[in-house]
């Protein structure tokens, strides 16, 4: 299963913990919209993921 993570501030100890849980068992990918700006590449982003995850 392919995840996309949308983080908008850095994750809590919680979080950080479901990411690294996801990451061993599916397709994770991460995008922090604090650094990354692209926004095309995002929609694409969504558009290919099974599961969008905010944060």
């Amino acid at each position: 299963m392919k995840v996309l993570y949308i983080l908008k501030n850095e994750p809590d100890e919680t979080g950080k913990t479901i990411l690294e849980t996801l990451k061993k068992e599916h397709d994770v990918t991460v995008v922090d919209l604090r650094e990354n700006k692209n926004y095309s590449g995002l929609v694409d982003l969504i558009d290919s993921s099974d599961r969008v995850i905010c944060w």
